[in-house]
């Protein structure tokens, strides 16, 4: 299972405001030039996130984006979901009634999907944008202590 660069870019985006936050909005070029991601993408991933009401955004001279609610409010399956949907390994085990799949009763895989689409989603709903801001100052920091030895 591939997880694409739009669920990549925006995870990322993110962390970058949650990291970089202060008494101004951060901008998308700053996040962009950062993260090393297409500032026009980016711009689309934004404004899906403000949709989502995972972030918000402010125009004019200072504007610009924020979270929308504290780092530790926002889960990556929240990110993850609204820029692509449900997080499922295969379409059969979608909790959307649309997809039920004509082999659901006969097939001897979906245990396996289920098991899958559950763990992944353990994962990623109690993974909060604060606990990757967490481990990238704890990178940080032992990175520059490292350049010190």
């Amino acid at each position: 299972m591939n997880f694409t660069a739009k669920e990549d870019y925006g995870i990322r985006a993110v962390v970058d405001i949650a990291v970089h936050r202060g008494n101004t909005p951060v901008q998308a070029k700053e996040i962009a030039g950062r993260q090393e991601i297409p500032e026009q993408f980016l711009e689309q991933l934004l404004a899906t996130l403000r949709r989502a009401g995972v972030i918000r955004s402010f125009r004019g001279a200072g504007g610009g984006y924020d979270l929308a609610r504290a780092s530790s409010q926002i889960f990556v399956g929240e990110i993850l979901r609204a820029l692509s949907g449900p997080i499922v390994p295969v379409r059969c085990v979608s909790r959307s009634d649309l997809e039920r799949c004509e082999r659901q009763g006969s097939c001897g895989l979906v245990d396996l999907w289920e098991r899958l689409r559950a763990s992944i989603s353990e994962v990623v709903d109690s993974t909060s944008i604060q606990d990757l801001v967490d481990r990238h100052e704890q990178m940080r920091g032992s990175q520059s202590y490292m350049m010190n030895i």
